[in-house]
């Protein structure tokens, strides 16, 4: 059964997610940049994240617009070939002409996988409530990155269960239909925040980006 008609249009972006593990030669240099945080560099409507994870390895995302089965087995990529993979990040078409931090990162890149970004438009918030089903998190409203997946997803979860809660579960239905209500207010706004967010992130310069932090009270 179905809930929703709606499907995940893919964005037109898509991340290369990478690994630097503690004995990688490239981790002492992420490590003095990173720290315990995160760091993020935008240019040429590409993108860079780098991210402490809880084993003190680091995760990296290169962003950047390519067609959506450029890493699938018709594109003409290969992941399992990390040495012609990181070539084409170090080519002109990519990360060539980067500072060489970036392109000593690709060269040292490991663990490589494929995201493409898919979301759903803020127009697809709404169905009739079905008995006894309903979504949370990214399968109610899947958008690009923009800092709130999880956040959002653990509020939906909590948000059906209080309304459960206060309804009893001989009244589930209600409780669904009251939860969906204010869910889709929220996904259609994280929707367009992800959508905001991705301009950002992918914008030709960081003054776009410099320019959000400052909205936030940020002072540079």
């Amino acid at each position: 059964m179905k809930i929703t008609q709606a499907v995940p249009a893919y964005t037109g972006r898509s991340y290369l997610e990478t690994r630097i593990n503690r004995d990688n030669p490239a981790y002492a240099a992420v490590a003095e940049k990173a720290g315990a945080g995160t760091t993020i560099s935008i240019g040429s409507q590409k993108v860079v994240i780098t991210q402490r994870q809880g084993d003190g390895s680091y995760r990296t995302y290169f962003g950047f617009a390519v067609p959506a089965d450029f890493f699938s087995a018709g594109g003409g990529v290969n992941l399992a070939d990390i040495e012609a993979t990181r070539r084409l990040l170090l080519s002109d078409q990519f990360y060539g002409g980067w500072a060489d931090e970036y392109e000593e990162l690709i060269r040292h890149s490991t663990d490589l996988r494929a995201w493409p970004l898919h979301s759903l438009s803020a127009g697809d918030m709404g169905w009739k409530s079905v008995p006894g089903l309903t979504l949370v998190g990214d399968a109610a409203h899947l958008s690009v990155p923009n800092g709130e997946g999880v956040n959002l997803a653990m509020l939906d979860a909590l948000e059906l269960v209080t309304k459960i809660v206060q309804h009893g579960i001989e009244n589930v239905d209600a409780a669904v239909q009251e939860y969906e209500t204010d869910m889709f207010a929220r996904g259609s706004g994280s929707i367009s925040d992800g959508e905001s967010m991705a301009n950002v992130m992918f914008s030709e310069g960081p003054q776009p980006m410099l320019d959000l932090m400052r909205s936030f009270g940020v002072d540079f």
